[in-house]
């Protein structure tokens, strides 16, 4: 699957690229800044950090095991390398095997990656509202309607969330999905689950800031990426218009997308910034150093943690295989004697 997401990322940045215009995607690379590149290398370390912050104290919820920070920082650079982008279900796996290899069922580690996938969403989407009604209420003309009143669609998706979060309502729910079988059912009650633990998150925010915090610093580190990777190129975006451009984006985070979101996120990232008022050709070569950053170098030291992730895996199974039944051994004869 690595090699399909390279291939996915060279074709769909060719076929952005032919679309601008080629020469005019040339003049707009011969005006690199390379200092901004060191900002972009920093959100991104940013970014992470909170991220294992995040890992760490969803991993100890409801007296959870406790992650060492190396093996957590192992945990989420594979999630966000090769390995991530091998798998089918992206760097969520990786840490669900971590939490099944320190001691979670199989039902508490789904409920804690699960939990984590919303929470990254339950702090970004609060920031893409408050930037569509700041676009909203201002005059930017060059921002599309399109792109800024489906975010205030945010505010009834957090009324239904709560409201299904109610411990005896999201059980019923959870059980109802279980009832039956199929990956439709498997989703609601992974996605059900996961709204418990959110809900348990966020009745304790004191006990709980580390994955909170993680969460916003994890996202600002690679909004920060991104608005670097602009002005690398020197491309000018107001903050609302970037945040929006960014949540749209990033429909789905590139921890849950199979490949890593190659391909999708070049595109549908290139574009969003072309609907805040960014030309197609400074938005698409942003966007490439951006996915430079965001995508391609994590791969570097994911390499390191693959052993970690080997010895995830093997560990699980080795604890879910079965017990060798052997065959019981025949009773010795008794010996009979002559008369």
């Amino acid at each position: 699957m690595f090699v399909a997401a390279s291939a996915l990322a060279m074709l769909a940045a060719v076929g952005v690229a032919d679309a601008a215009g080629l020469d005019r995607v040339a003049r707009v690379t011969s005006g690199l800044e390379p200092t901004w590149l060191l900002a972009c290398l920093a959100g991104e370390l940013v970014g992470y950090v909170g991220y294992v912050l995040a890992l760490r104290n969803v991993a100890r919820l409801d007296g959870g095991p406790r992650l060492p920070f190396k093996l957590a920082a192992r945990t989420v650079v594979a999630g966000f390398g090769v390995h991530g982008s091998a798998h089918a279900a992206g760097g969520f796996a990786v840490d669900y095997w971590a939490l099944r290899r320190f001691g979670l069922g199989r039902d508490q580690a789904i409920a804690r990656v699960a939990g984590l996938g919303l929470l990254e969403y339950a702090v970004l989407a609060p920031a893409a509202l408050a930037a569509a009604l700041a676009l909203l209420a201002g005059s930017d003309e060059h921002v599309q309607l399109s792109m800024t009143v489906p975010w205030l669609l945010v505010v009834p998706g957090f009324a239904v969330a709560l409201w299904v979060s109610v411990p005896r309502r999201w059980r019923r729910l959870s059980a109802f999905a279980r009832r039956g079988r199929g990956r439709p059912r498997e989703a609601l009650a992974h996605a059900v689950a996961g709204l418990g633990t959110l809900r348990s998150l966020c009745l304790r925010p004191l006990h709980h800031a580390p994955a909170l915090f993680g969460v916003a610093f994890f996202w600002l580190g690679d909004i920060t990426c991104l608005w670097a990777a602009l002005k690398t190129y020197s491309v000018e975006v107001s903050a609302p218009a970037l945040v929006l451009a960014y949540a749209t984006g990033y429909v789905a985070s590139r921890r849950s997308l199979p490949a890593g979101g190659a391909g999708v996120v070049e595109v549908l990232m290139t574009f969003a910034l072309v609907w805040v008022g960014v030309p197609l050709a400074p938005a698409l070569v942003g966007v490439l150093v951006y996915r430079l950053f965001n995508f391609w170098l994590p791969i570097v030291p994911a390499l390191a943690a693959l052993p970690t992730v080997r010895d995830f895996r093997l560990g699980l199974h080795e604890r879910q295989a079965p017990p060798v039944r052997r065959p019981p051994s025949p009773a010795p004869r008794p010996s009979s004697t002559a008369d």
